[in-house]
């Protein structure tokens, strides 16, 4: 039951029912865990509307109005360019589309997933009867100079949060649902992809691409190993690179490579079937995916980036962009120590990542901020100057 004294809380995320990354999964796993306790809406780009969840009018980053988009780019950097811009215009209007039920909707504190939304918004303060605080999710771990004006600013890691800005910045990681993501789920994912029962799975989850989840950098790695009882199961959206990848597969590992798209709630049986889990990328901002295989007890073997060494903790850190070092960390001689790692990792997951315990910080956190927005800017003789000037300008320039 929502408490009568609880803050007003937008929750926006314009990926949300039409993109399947950590952010939209974040959002969604956020509102689930908040409804029942806190005056939350969830304002999304698709699916469907109800009373707290409401679908925003915007153009999608991959609309194809879009794609005649010229742009004063060189060619060889167009392409990269118009990805910018389709990311800049979804952004810019969904701030748009959310605006009137925002400035109706009587919200003490707007939490942001989106840095153009955000910008927005804060663009926007003035229209407010009641200026709301204005909060936004850095998870992009975007570096402090370069985050949207805002009056503060959640951070996921550790590592983030020593470099977000000072005095306005906190730390809550990602959470996971450890009831639901554990070791024993059930699970047919082995029966329904032919996998022995005696082999060793090694699991990813990710877009299935080359491009920063690096698949094929996994495949191959795998395939360098010598034991014929060792399967890579890959779980994640199509991407343009996915059938390429999949026929790298299929020429290098033949029949002990499986792949599966699974919406998000049938994911545990997917990590409950695996004896390790693996992500090929160099980065990660987060990686929800890393706290879903500790929480199902899984061993994780990851990046050995700063920021992935803060989240999982106690895993199998190397140089991903080594060749090589991806197979000697799956190698048979170096399994002996998984079931303890994966052990160490659901106690991990358990205790600082599981949502209940995230919870309690959510609903803390939003009321200790409801009400302190930053001061919006007022008249004076130094604003009156300077509008006096720009005026002038104006009209110097329109004389030239």
């Amino acid at each position: 039951m929502v408490p009568a004294h609880s803050p007003r809380v937008a929750l926006l995320c314009p990926g949300l029912g039409r993109v399947l990354r950590g952010h939209e999964t974040f959002a969604r796993g956020l509102f689930d865990l908040l409804r029942d306790s806190l005056d939350v809406t969830l304002f999304k780009g698709g699916g469907d509307s109800s009373a707290r969840e409401v679908v925003v009018p915007h153009i999608p980053r991959d609309a194809a109005g879009l794609d005649g988009a010229r742009l004063p780019v060189s060619p060889k950097w167009h392409a990269a360019a118009l990805g910018d811009e389709r990311i800049r215009v979804e952004g810019e209007s969904f701030a748009w589309g959310v605006l009137g039920a925002l400035l109706e909707g009587g919200f003490d504190v707007l939490h942001v997933l989106d840095r153009d939304v955000c910008r927005v918004l804060h663009a926007n303060r003035h229209l407010f009867a009641r200026t709301p605080t204005l909060l936004f999710a850095n998870g992009g771990a975007i570096p402090a100079r370069d985050l949207p004006p805002c009056d503060f600013v959640q951070e996921h890691t550790s590592h983030n949060l020593a470099q977000s800005l000072k005095g306005r910045s906190f730390l809550i990681p990602h959470g996971v649902d450890t009831q639901r993501f554990r070791p024993d789920a059930p699970t047919d994912f082995r029966a329904r992809h032919g996998i022995p029962a005696d082999a060793t799975l090694l699991l990813s989850v990710g877009t299935i691409c080359y491009w920063h989840k690096r698949m094929d950098h996994v495949i191959r790695e795998v395939a360098a190993v010598a034991d014929p009882g060792l399967h890579l199961a890959i779980v994640g959206q199509e991407s343009e690179d996915a059938p390429a990848i999949r026929a790298l597969g299929r020429e290098l590992l033949g029949n002990r490579v499986h792949f599966d798209a699974l919406p998000h709630e049938e994911l545990p049986a997917a990590y409950a079937a695996a004896d390790a889990f693996v992500l090929g990328s160099v980065f990660e901002t987060f990686g929800i995916v890393y706290i879903e295989a500790m929480a199902a007890g899984l061993p994780v073997i990851c990046t050995h980036h700063p920021n992935q060494k803060a989240i999982v903790q106690e895993g199998v850190f190397i140089d991903m962009e080594a060749s090589g070092a991806l197979a000697a960390a799956v190698g048979p001689q170096r399994r002996h120590g998984w079931a303890s790692l994966g052990a160490r990792a659901r106690e991990i997951a358990c205790t600082q990542y599981d949502l209940g315990t995230l919870k309690s910080q959510y609903l803390t956190k939003y009321a200790d901020i409801a009400g302190r927005s930053a001061p919006l800017p007022r008249w004076n003789a130094a604003r009156r100057l300077r509008q006096n000037l720009e005026g002038t300008w104006r009209k110097v320039a329109s004389r030239l």
